[in-house]
């Protein structure tokens, strides 16, 4: 998509009504079970090997509940950047799009079922450009894990200007269950997972990401945003696959 059809598509989603959100989440492509089927969802053509996309990841994770990944472009105009695991039961782990300004880099913790190939691919105009790395996932993290407890969200989070860059850092208590675990009775706990993030700042978008069941329990998320000025607000809001929203703001701060 355009630069322009790509901002329009996030100023739409600001308008729409909270349970309404979700239908700009590519179902198609979160739900495909082969990372060609993942890549095509998201209209992803001809992928050009870059040096300058960065794949920060483990070697091995002990725990494939929980594996930190950073992923970096530094290649000019990127516009969003998608992370796949491609031996997960659904490969497509987010979708992350990037307003002018935002820098396209994001820290997030994720979840591997085995050992597998991590994948991001940059969009930049009409061109997708890519990188990867193997992971040894020492234990499954995708299934049999989830417990079934009472919902009970909250956020945290902290604006840190730097420069003139501002980091923000959350935390979003959530389940983010895969619908592929069983309760005590033998029921399968079904899915429940955040879908959509919206970050604004002087009421304009500046990062959009959309979701899988495969980000970790409590989401975990640090972006970067330039021209925000101490005691800018940056709001966050986000809503999950039942409906349930939130949202909170913090003040930019050193």
């Amino acid at each position: 998509m355009q630069r322009r059809t790509f901002l329009q598509s996030l100023f739409g989603l600001m308008l729409l009504p909270v349970n309404a959100i979700a239908a700009a989440w590519n179902k198609a492509a979160f739900e495909a079970s082969t990372l060609q089927q993942a890549t095509a969802g998201l209209s992803i053509q001809t992928e050009v090997p870059s040096d300058q996309i960065s794949l920060l990841a483990p070697d091995k994770a002990e725990n494939g509940a929980v594996v930190q990944i950073e992923m970096v472009s530094r290649i000019p105009n990127t516009e969003a950047m998608a992370l796949f695991v491609a031996d997960n039961p659904t490969p497509l782990i987010a979708n992350v799009m990037f307003a002018a300004g935002t820098q396209p880099k994001l820290v997030t913790r994720i979840k591997m079922a085995q050992t597998s190939q991590v994948k991001v691919v940059a969009k930049v105009g009409d061109r997708y450009f890519t990188t990867s790395k193997q992971v040894i996932v020492l234990e499954d993290g995708c299934g049999g894990t989830d417990t079934d407890a009472k919902f009970e969200p909250s956020m945290k989070m902290r604006a840190r200007l730097v420069g003139e860059v501002t980091e923000v850092k959350l935390i979003i208590v959530h389940p983010m269950t895969t619908g592929r675990s069983k309760n005590a009775a033998g029921e399968i706990i079904p899915a429940h997972f955040m879908q959509t993030i919206t970050a604004t700042l002087h009421d304009k978008v500046v990062l959009e990401a959309h979701c899988s069941t495969a980000i970790s329990k409590n989401p975990y998320f640090t972006f970067y945003v330039t021209g925000a000025k101490l005691g800018d607000q940056i709001m966050v809001k986000w809503q999950d696959n039942m409906g349930y929203a939130g949202q909170g703001q913090i003040a930019v701060a050193v």
